[in-house]
C-alpha cells in the first residue's frame, strides 16, 4: 500500500490518493493511468509505502497549509 499526496488535481486544493500494489513501480504506473484517465498527467509524484503490519493513522490532508 501507497499513499501519495502531491499529484495534480482539477483544483489548486491538496489532492490524496491510496495505491494498493506489489510494488512502487506498479504503483507508480497503476496512479499515472488513474490520473490520465482523467486528464491529470503530472508526471511528477511522491509515494509513501505504508507498513500494514502496524497499527497506525496516516493523515494525508488536514488542511493545515
Amino acid at each position: 500500500m501507497f499513499t501519495c499526496n502531491d499529484h495534480e488535481g482539477y483544483w489548486p486544493v491538496p489532492t490524496a490518493s491510496v495505491i494498493i500494489a506489489e510494488n512502487e513501480k506498479e504503483a507508480r504506473e497503476m496512479l499515472r493511468e488513474q490520473l490520465s484517465e482523467k486528464g491529470l498527467n503530472k508526471v511528477d509524484f511522491t509515494l509513501v509505502e505504508v507498513n500494514t503490519s502496524v497499527k497506525q493513522v496516516i493523515t494525508l490532508s488536514d488542511g493545515e497549509y
